[in-house]
């Protein structure tokens, strides 16, 4: 029996080593990696793996004496057996060993990688966490000129046309993070937020500036136990935004396509099962056990929404939508959706997720208040919106 098993709770211990220096010391800057420390330990499995090695290497010694013992006795079947038996282990032992290695070495410089990037990515974002939003005075100023309640424990359900940026939304205010492989449609890319501030032309205002007014929109600025925003797919990571004092309890829910049930009871999380009509439409297939469990124990109880019903974070809200959401006691929210539609027709491409119409009216409020943004924060009024040119 080969002795490589013994190598595995190796290489196990130097990736947990190396998951806890990516993940372990975050601090206000982002991960702390002490890269030096995943070369030792690399280096260290590897000479474990030398050492197993020669031990193998010394077991077919081993049996290489005894064929030799064997042809002394001129028992030449025994030699032929024996000999034939050396060869193939050292064939295999050889694959195995280089198979091992191939491996071993991809997972290492794939965990290298991900430290340069994420030192790179924190880099890019410049989003110092533990600063201090802008004062509560201009927070509270902000919320109240969009007419935005948020109260404890309310659930919100943020939809609007497909492209209108519902993801790239959530995704800023998870401060740039990267959505771990989703269980339906795989890897989601985003935008690095340094790159998209650039690439949109929105100087003079810096990402934490722009991760702040993101907040400001669905934040009433006064801080809580805990604030959760939760995308259309539930294995993206929720984002505890404490970092940045803000701890209200509230979950924003997008509904779409990719309905998941959390049920912590079974271990987990289980995909509902989705049936799609002969017009394509993927609708809910009738399930018994449809409550979603989400974080704090909110609820949202599927059953209200109609069996069979098509439930989609692209449909606009209509009176359906509000119907069921009301029946629910989901509050939409609705904003972005009003004073976007109300403005601007931008088509959005597949590359963009509706950035540039998220974010237009932010570069043009720049240019109306002369990128003062103290004002912009206190005087911007729905009006202002509507006024657009």
């Amino acid at each position: 029996m080969s002795q490589l098993a013994t190598l595995i709770p190796v290489i196990g211990d130097v990736l947990a080593t190396i998951s806890n220096l990516i993940m372990g010391n975050r601090g206000s800057r982002g991960p702390s990696v002490d890269v030096d420390a995943i070369h030792r330990q690399h280096a260290a499995a590897i000479a474990e793996s030398q050492r197993i090695f020669q031990e193998q290497q010394a077991q077919a010694h081993a049996q290489h004496i005894q064929m030799i013992e064997a042809i002394r006795e001129g028992n030449d079947q025994e030699r032929q057996r024996m000999e034939a038996a050396y060869q193939a282990e050292q064939a295999r032992l050889k694959r195995e060993r280089e198979v091992e290695q191939e491996r071993y070495e991809m997972r290492i410089n794939a965990m290298v990688k991900s430290v340069t990037d994420a030192e790179q990515h924190v880099k890019d974002l410049q989003i110092e966490l533990r600063k201090p939003i802008l004062d509560r005075e201009a927070k509270v100023g902000f919320v109240n000129s969009l007419g935005l309640e948020i109260k404890q424990n309310e659930k919100l359900l943020l939809v609007g046309p497909k492209g209108m940026g519902k993801s790239t939304f959530m995704w800023l205010l998870n401060a740039g993070e990267k959505p771990v492989q989703s269980l339906s449609d795989g890897t989601v890319e985003i935008v690095q937020l340094k790159k998209f501030v650039d690439s949109i032309g929105l100087s003079g205002w810096s990402t934490e500036e722009l991760l702040k007014l993101l907040v400001l929109m669905i934040y009433d600025g006064i801080p809580k136990d805990l604030i959760i925003f939760g995308n259309d797919r539930i294995d993206i990571p929720l984002t505890n935004l404490g970092l940045l004092g803000i701890n209200n309890p509230m979950i924003v829910m997008m509904f779409g396509d990719f309905w998941q049930k959390y049920e912590p009871r079974k271990g987990g999380r289980q995909r509902i099962h989705l049936l799609d009509d002969s017009n394509g439409v993927r609708r809910v297939q009738p399930v018994e056990d449809l409550d979603l469990v989400y974080n704090l124990d909110v609820y949202a109880d599927i059953k209200e929404f109609g069996r069979g019903t098509p439930i989609t974070h692209h449909d606009n809200i209509d009176a359906l939508v509000r119907d069921r959401c009301e029946k629910a006691k989901i509050r939409p929210f609705q904003h972005l959706l009003e004073i976007l539609g109300k403005t601007f027709t931008v088509k959005a491409t597949e590359n963009d997720h509706g950035i540039e119409m998220l974010f237009r009216f932010i570069y043009i409020y720049e240019k109306k208040f002369g990128r003062d943004r103290l004002a912009f924060m206190n005087k911007a009024t729905l009006q202002d919106f509507a006024n657009l040119p």
